[in-house]
């Protein structure tokens, strides 16, 4: 193991060249990868030029695929040798001193795919924490800091460093992105003229972040948008790619904008560059949760960590353990087919009758405890202002040539709490109308519609909502429960929570945080004898009202509530107790909102 990660210390993008299968079997070879650098955690002017490096995040945009040199002839003034030199794996051109490009001979293009990635948004602390602690490396706060060194030689050049005309010189300026920065990066920074929050176009605001510039040379797996990846690439950080030391070529063709040109090409010290040699999709982001889930273990462990996540949330939930089971099962639902318009599993969950009176924030404080469960989460108070003036939809800047994110341009499995406990009276303006719209239209739709100007585009997304209000919500539903507190548990709320944080110590927290993730990957059967269903859809029609008889949506409901319950209990299969307790939890459920007319 050792010899291996030593050999990734030291690789180059020419070895790499050189032997690409070998190297490539190597890395898929290794038992883990915490030898190789993960940018989340190391401070990336930390990291040398053209070291192997990971970074871990979510596809946020996708560029113009970018032209290089695969290929490309060297001549040596000082020595008349000629050599054969590849662009692959690199932005700027590894020429020494006395070489001169040859743009006449075995000049061969080829194309890659840029994208930016950026960490994962949402990602809670713990999960956070548990990722610094395994990949953190502490030898690499002894290297130089590479990032922010200016390079004084010529040692390298980027490719469009010539002074020749014609096709060749126009195909060099689009060969590594490099373009001309009008604008110093300390600018850049303090915001003088473009912000560093545009630069990185994070999509969750005040939550901190990271961002790369990704190029992917291998177009087998077909990348999409807002996935989640993890990259084992060459890192570039060469100052070089700023541009802010290059003059304007004026016989180059103007073909961007300035804002596109500054946009594209930032400082590689706040945004890095990242030549993949292999990029893995995640199916999720846990690192307690290994990739390939083991489905009986899984199973077999659900009863014991549901017991405590049910005890924990019953306190919580002021004693109420039908609003606990509810919200149990809102945490381990994810879609798991589409059919035409539908997205069959997601459980959308609305708890109403919040103590505001009493405790003005509970519903941030009953997040604070649920955020220490899940990976990712967002929590999002519904005032007035934020509706009116945050951005949710991602828009397309024509000016730029970006996606602009927004809130709601989330990873799959991302939990969003949206509070509206905290709307008080006021006017929603345009923006806000079209903000609330979004939410209803993520909520029942599972779809996230981006703004190309000129057109609109549906997205999909599986990101459970969990809306938290006082009466029934302004927004749709799934399932709403009105919360029905004891007494008892309101007058010592701030000493439940307290005894909640004492009794969920790490390793129940751990026990939680798998059984949470990993129930979403069990795969639910559905047998064919299902008689006792159809029994009993017959009963629940023949009983209702004739004016409002029971519908094929109910069923489906009851259907989806059943199948989380027997999922929440270690069922990978409906049995008639699951299907007998799901229905007792509708009954109750509908019944408690017809008693308090919510």
């Amino acid at each position: 193991m050792r010899d291996h990660s030593y050999a990734f210390e030291t690789v180059t993008p020419e070895m790499w060249i050189a032997n690409e299968e070998m190297w490539r079997e190597k890395l898929l070879g290794l038992p883990n990868w915490s030898e190789i650098p993960l940018m989340n955690c190391n401070a990336s002017h930390n990291l040398s030029d053209n070291t192997l490096v990971r970074f871990r995040g979510m596809i946020q945009d996708m560029h113009n695929p970018e032209f290089y040199f695969d290929q490309f002839e060297v001549y040596n003034t000082a020595t008349k040798e000629v050599k054969l030199k590849s662009g692959k794996f690199r932005d700027t051109a590894n020429i020494l001193e006395n070489e001169k490009v040859n743009y006449t001979e075995n000049c061969k293009g080829a194309q890659r795919q840029t994208m930016v990635v950026v960490s994962i948004p949402g990602l809670n602390d713990w999960a956070q924490n548990i990722e610094n602690e395994r990949n953190f490396l502490p030898h690499l706060d002894s290297q130089p800091n590479t990032s922010r060194r200016l390079s004084q030689s010529k040692l390298k050049r980027s490719y469009d460093d010539h002074d020749v005309e014609g096709e060749c010189a126009d195909v060099t300026e689009n060969v590594n992105g490099v373009k001309e920065m009008k604008i110093s990066e300390d600018a850049i920074v303090t915001g003088n003229a473009v912000s560093r929050e545009h630069l990185l176009n994070f999509p969750l605001p005040d939550v901190p972040s990271k961002s790369c510039i990704v190029k992917i040379y291998n177009d087998q797996e077909s990348l999409k948008l807002n996935e989640m990846i993890e990259v084992v690439g060459f890192l570039s950080v060469d100052p070089a790619l700023s541009g802010e030391f290059s003059e304007k070529n004026p016989l180059e063709p103007e073909i961007e904008t300035e804002a596109e040109t500054i946009t594209h090409n930032p400082p590689p010290s706040l945004v890095p560059r990242l030549h993949a040699v292999h990029v893995k999709k995640l199916d999720h982001c846990n690192p307690l949760v290994k990739d390939n889930i083991d489905q009986a273990a899984v199973l077999s462990e659900a009863s014991c960590a549901r017991e405590h996540l049910l005890k924990a949330l019953t306190e919580l939930l002021l004693g109420d353990k039908l609003a606990a089971e509810y919200l149990i099962c809102h945490l381990i639902a994810c879609i798991y087919l589409r059919q035409d318009t539908m997205a069959l599993g997601q459980f959308s969950l609305n708890i109403s009758n919040l103590p505001t009176e009493k405790y003005p924030d509970y519903a941030n404080q009953l997040y604070n405890i649920i955020k220490q469960f899940v990976t990712k989460s967002y929590y999002l108070p519904l005032t007035i202002e934020n509706m009116n003036t945050m951005a949710l939809l991602p828009i397309k800047d024509y000016e730029c040539n970006r996606l602009t994110s927004g809130v709601l341009q989330l990873s799959k499995h991302t939990h969003l709490i949206l509070d509206e406990t905290k709307m008080q009276q006021g006017t929603l303006d345009a923006s806000g109308v079209k903000n609330i719209t979004a939410l209803g239209n993520m909520i029942k739709n599972q779809k996230v519609e981006y703004d190309f100007r000129y057109y609109k585009m549906d997205f999909e997304s599986d990101v459970p909502v969990l809306v938290l209000s006082e009466g029934k919500s302004l927004l749709p539903s799934d399932y709403h429960v009105a919360l029905k507190p004891e007494e008892a548990s309101l007058k010592i709320f701030d000493a439940i929570v307290e005894a909640a944080t004492y009794y969920l110590k790490e390793d129940i927290m751990n026990l939680i945080r798998i059984y949470l993730t990993s129930l979403k990957f069990v795969k639910y059967t559905v047998n064919e004898d299902l008689k006792f269903v159809e029994d009993d859809f017959i009963e629940m029609r023949r009983n209702s009202n004739p004016d409002n008889p029971v519908s094929a949506d109910e069923l489906h409901k009851l259907l989806v509530l059943a199948r989380l319950v027997s999922l929440s209990r270690g069922f990978d299969t409906l049995h008639k107790d699951n299907w007998d307790l799901a229905r007792q939890m509708e009954k109750e459920r509908i019944e408690r909102l017809n008693r308090s007319s919510i």
